[in-house]
C-alpha cells in the first residue's frame, strides 16, 4: 500500500500514478535522469569550447612567436646585408683612392721622365742642352777634351784639335768664363779675406762641367754659364 508523495492519497497497489493527482514517480525520475543527462552534455559541451578555445588561444600563441621570429630573423638578414654593404662600399672606395694615388704618382713619373729627357736635349726654352752634333774624328775623345776646358787654360785644346766639334767648343766656352771668373774672383777675395768662398764655387764649377762634359750634356755651369749668351 503506497501513498502519493505530492498529494497523499491513496494508490493502489500495482498502479504508480496517482489517482487523485495524477502524479507519476517514475516519470518525474525519468525527467529528472533526461534533465541531469541535458546538463552532463551541456557541461561536456562546454568543456570542449573550453578545451577548443584553449587550443586556439595555444595556436594563435605559437603563430605570433613563429611570426616574431621571422621579423627577427628578417631584421637580423637586412642588418647584415646593409653591413655587407657599407664594407663593399668602403672596399670600393679605397680601391678607387689607390687607383687615384696610382694614377697621380704615374703621371708624377711621367713628368720627371720628360724633366730628365728634356735635360739631355737639345737647348730650348728652358736652357737645357744636349750634344746632338755629328761626331768628328776624335770620336769619344771630344768629351775628353770639353772636361779639360774646365782646367785653367785648357780650354783653349778644343779649339786647336776639334774646331769643328761644336760640343767641346761649348764647354771650351764654358771654360774660358770659369777662367775668367776665376781671376776677377781671386783678385776680390784677396781684397776682401774670403778667397776659401772663391775656392769651393770654383771647385764645385769646375766639378759640375766637367761632369756634365763626360756625361755629353751641353749645361751651362751655374750663375755665369749664361752669361754674354743673350
Amino acid at each position: 500500500m503506497a501513498y502519493c508523495s505530492k498529494c497523499g492519497a491513496y494508490i493502489p497497489d500495482g498502479q504508480t500514478v496517482c489517482l487523485a493527482c495524477g502524479y507519476d514517480p517514475s516519470a518525474e525520475q525519468k525527467a529528472a535522469e533526461a534533465q541531469n543527462g541535458t546538463r552532463s552534455a551541456s557541461a561536456a559541451v562546454q568543456r570542449a569550447s573550453g578545451t577548443q578555445r584553449a587550443g586556439n588561444e595555444e595556436l594563435r600563441r605559437r603563430l605570433e612567436e613563429q611570426r616574431q621570429r621571422s621579423q627577427e630573423q628578417s631584421r637580423q638578414w637586412a642588418e647584415q646585408e646593409r653591413q655587407r654593404r657599407e664594407e663593399q662600399a668602403a672596399r670600393e672606395e679605397a680601391r678607387r683612392q689607390q687607383q687615384e694615388e696610382n694614377r697621380r704618382w704615374a703621371e708624377e713619373e711621367r713628368r720627371r721622365r720628360q724633366e730628365e729627357q728634356r735635360s739631355r736635349m737639345p737647348y730650348d726654352s728652358e736652357d737645357t742642352y744636349r750634344y746632338t752634333g755629328s761626331r768628328s774624328t776624335a770620336g769619344e775623345g771630344n768629351k775628353a777634351l770639353a772636361a779639360l776646358s774646365y782646367l785653367s787654360v785648357l780650354f783653349a785644346l778644343p779649339y786647336i784639335f776639334t774646331p769643328q766639334d761644336e760640343f767641346a767648343k761649348f764647354h771650351a766656352k764654358q771654360g774660358l768664363k770659369l777662367f775668367v771668373f776665376g781671376i776677377i774672383a781671386d783678385a776680390l777675395g784677396a781684397l776682401t779675406g774670403f778667397g776659401w768662398v772663391v775656392t769651393l764655387l770654383r771647385l764645385y764649377m769646375i766639378y759640375k762641367g766637367m761632369s756634365n762634359a763626360l756625361n755629353g750634356i751641353r749645361l751651362p755651369l751655374p750663375w755665369i754659364g749664361e752669361i754674354g749668351e743673350k
